[in-house]
C-alpha cells in the first residue's frame, strides 16, 4: 500500500520519522561496497525474532 511515516517527538524538541508502511528501501551488499534502493517483497528472516517475520515487521541492520 501506500507509505505511512509518523513524526515522533524527541528530546530538545527535535523530530524523528517512524515509518510504518514502505514500499521502497536502502539495501547495502558490504563485500561488494554497493547500495540500491530496492522495492521490498517480503520478510523472510529475522536473527533476533521470529515473531518479526510473522508480522513482517522490519528493522535497522
Amino acid at each position: 500500500g501506500p507509505q505511512r511515516i509518523h513524526t515522533v517527538r524527541t528530546r530538545g524538541g527535535n523530530k524523528k520519522y517512524r515509518a510504518l508502511r514502505l514500499d521502497s528501501g536502502n539495501f547495502a551488499w558490504g563485500s561488494e561496497g554497493r547500495a540500491r534502493k530496492t522495492r521490498i517483497i517480503d520478510v523472510v528472516y529475522n536473527a533476533s525474532n521470529n515473531e518479526l517475520v510473522r508480522t513482517k515487521t522490519l528493522v535497522k541492520n
